[in-house]
Formats: C-alpha cells, structure tokens, sequence
C-alpha cells in the first residue's frame, strides 16, 4: 500500500449504490436509501439502451481497492466485462454484515440497525424486497453461515445455500443455464476467510483472489451469451478492504483507509 489511497478516504459512501442500482434496474429504490449517483445510472442506462432486464451482481468479500492498485492483472477478468469502475467509502465497522446491509438499503448502519459482525434478518427496505415487488424473479446464491446468506434469509426469493465458493460457482452458472431468473446474486468469501488466516498478500490468498475472478469471468461470459439481445448488467462490488495485522494476519473492521476504500465495477449492454 503506502500511496495516496492508504491517506484519504473515498468521499462518495456505499449508501448512494442501492438507489443508483435500483434506477437501472428500473424499479423503486429502498426506502431508507440515499439519493443515486445520477450520472453513473443515468449512463448504465444509456449504454444498455433502457432500464436493464436482467442483471448479475457478484459479491467477492474484502476486494479492497488497493489490492485492484497493486494487483491489477488479478482483475483483468473484472475488467473484461464490467470496465466501468466507481470507488466508494464503505460503512463503519467495516465488517461483513454491515456493508452488505448498507450496500442492498442504501441506508447508514444506524438506520438499517446492523452494527456489528453479527448476522440478524435484515428488517429494513432491500433491493431484493423492490425486485420481488416488482415482479422480478430473484435468486441468491451465497455459502452456508455467511452474511449474504443469512440477513435476506427471510425474502421470498429462492435463496441457494452452497458448502463453499467452488460450489456457489457451479450453482450460480446452472442458474444461469436454466435461465430462469431476472436477477442473480453470488457471493464468494473465501479470499476474506483465507487473508485472515495467511495475509492480505499472501500466496494462498491470492491465489483464492485469482480463482474468485476466474470464475467470475465464466459466470459474466455465460451471462452475456445468453443474456444477447436483452438489456443487461453486470455489477462487481465488495463490501470492504483489507489491512494487516502485526503477526501477519488479515483483519478488517477498523476506520483505515485501507479498509473503507473500495471500487465497484459495472458493465451495460443491450445485445
């Protein structure tokens, strides 16, 4: 790390993501959500010729944006499909179920009542609640015990509790074999649970970064084939960054720069 992204936070909070989301997706935002970031919408919009018909939202845990600084051939696959980037400051604490908790309400911890690692059902308005009103058909594809899983675990969409990212993946891209399903979430955690245990750099959790975009890639491929001719998006979005420890463990949590900054990535096509 050690440049200008460890000393200044990004000043645009996750709270604006759910609405500006939600208004390419052309449905209402969350209640509690704050306003949208008028110009990204308003040309996710634009590149996919209208409000989108179906949409793919991946989740990899702690994908800080100084790993994209220092790491960028890990992201090339992101790039690939979703070129358009959006740095954000995420929530305090800077765990988990906080920011995905902000990032699906658009609203601050005080208001969506998530305020520390833990994972109760999320009572506030969602994305997931304006896609089902809506109509939408919604799938949630995330491992057993983690927060995607567990704080939308009450919605009426089909929720697909998987033993781990290997087979989050293979579940995800069935689904969208199926095609079945307007709206499709992945979350992937094992990057974040492999940096706690080695290090943010270390080689076993690279290596689950590099797998975690591979797979993206193939999930993004088959969605853009089969998705031809509809209008579509592709969102790439973490909840939070990464720091490490003194004995060389990740951890994450905490008010550092390190930690708050993140950058969420959207492809828009319309064939």
């Amino acid at each position: 790390m050690g440049d200008l992204i460890d000393r200044f936070p990004n000043p645009v909070c996750l709270t604006h993501e759910a609405a500006t989301l939600a208004r390419a997706l052309g449905i209402d935002a969350p209640r509690e959500a704050e306003e949208p970031i008028s110009p990204l919408a308003d040309l996710l919009i634009e590149k996919m010729g209208g409000k989108a018909e179906r949409s793919l939202f991946f989740h990899p845990d702690a994908a800080a944006e100084w790993l994209f600084r220092k790491y960028p051939d890990y992201f090339l696959p992101v790039l690939r499909h979703t070129p358009m980037t959006r740095p954000y400051g995420t929530v305090m604490p800077s765990v988990t179920p906080v920011c995905f908790a902000t990032m699906y309400s658009g609203a601050l911890p005080e208001k969506h009542g998530i305020r520390e690692y833990a994972k109760p059902i999320l009572k506030i308005d969602t994305l997931f609640d304006r896609m089902l009103e809506r109509g939408m058909r919604v799938a949630n594809v995330a491992s057993r015990g983690c927060s995607m899983a567990m704080i939308f675990a009450d919605r009426k969409m089909d929720a697909y509790v998987t033993e781990d990212d290997g087979d989050s993946f293979r579940t995800a891209l069935s689904l969208l074999e199926e095609d079945r399903y307007d709206h499709i979430s992945v979350y992937f955690g094992e990057y974040d649970a492999t940096m706690h245990a080695r290090g943010t750099e270390s080689e076993e959790a690279l290596a689950k970064l590099e797998e975690h975009f591979r797979h993206f890639d193939v999930l993004a491929g088959k969605a853009r084939a089969l998705w031809a001719g509809k209008r579509h998006l592709i969102m790439v979005g973490t909840d939070h960054g990464v720091h490490d420890l003194a004995d060389g463990r990740g951890a994450h949590g905490t008010d550092l720069t390190a930690d708050l900054n993140i950058l969420h990535f959207y492809g828009a096509y319309k064939n």
